[in-house]
C-alpha cells in the first residue's frame, strides 16, 4: 500500500502498487493535463519575445487531494486557484524549467500519455531546446517558436508576425552594429 498518502488520501482508495499510480497519473493528464507552450511579448529581452512552457493539471477544490499527490510524486510545483474560476477550481502548476527538464518529461517518457503524445513530444523538445540555450540565437528561437506553433496554431499572435518582428530585430541591430 501506499502508506506515504495517507495525511492526504486514506490509501485503500488508492492503487496497491507504485506504478499503478503512475499509470492514473498519466490518464489523469490525458484528460485534465496540459503541456502547454505559451509565446508572450516581453521588452527587454533579446528577441522581444519569451517561449514560456508550463506543466498543469486541473481539478475542483473537492478533489484537492489529487493535486497534492501529483505534487508529492513529481516532488515540484506549486497548487494554486485556477485563474477566473478561484471558488471552485485548483491547478497544479509545474513551471519551473529544470523542473520539467529533470522531473516532469522523465516521467511522461516512461509513462507515456495517449492523448497528449503529440503534444507532450513538442514540449519535451522545446523544453529540451530551451536547456540548451537553443534560444539564444535567432535560428534557434525560430525553430523552437515553429514547434510551439505546430502544436498549438491558434494564438494571440500569428507566427508570421512574430518572424517579421524577429527579422526587424535583427535587420536593426546588424545597422547598429554596422554604423561607424
Amino acid at each position: 500500500m501506499l502508506n506515504e498518502f495517507k495525511d492526504i488520501i486514506d490509501p485503500k482508495m488508492l492503487p496497491s502498487r507504485r506504478k499503478y499510480l503512475y499509470y492514473y497519473i498519466v490518464g489523469l493528464v490525458d484528460s485534465e493535463g496540459c503541456f502547454s507552450i505559451s509565446i508572450k511579448k516581453q521588452d527587454g529581452t533579446k528577441f522581444g519575445w519569451v517561449i514560456d512552457p508550463v506543466f498543469q493539471v486541473t481539478q475542483s477544490r473537492e478533489h484537492a487531494a489529487v493535486l497534492e499527490i501529483l505534487k508529492r510524486v513529481f516532488n515540484c510545483g506549486r497548487i494554486i486557484p485556477k485563474p477566473g474560476q478561484e471558488a471552485s477550481t485548483l491547478q497544479y502548476i509545474v513551471d519551473a524549467r529544470r523542473n520539467l527538464a529533470e522531473k516532469i518529461i522523465p516521467f511522461f517518457k516512461k509513462y507515456k500519455p495517449i492523448i497528449k503524445w503529440r503534444e507532450f513530444q513538442y514540449f519535451a523538445d522545446i523544453v529540451e531546446g530551451l536547456e540548451k540555450g537553443e534560444h539564444r540565437n535567432l535560428e534557434g528561437f525560430r525553430r523552437l517558436l515553429e514547434k510551439a506553433y505546430k502544436v498549438s496554431p491558434e494564438r494571440k499572435y500569428k507566427l508570421s508576425e512574430i518572424l517579421s518582428e524577429l527579422e526587424g530585430r535583427v535587420d536593426a541591430s546588424e545597422t547598429i552594429r554596422r554604423a561607424p
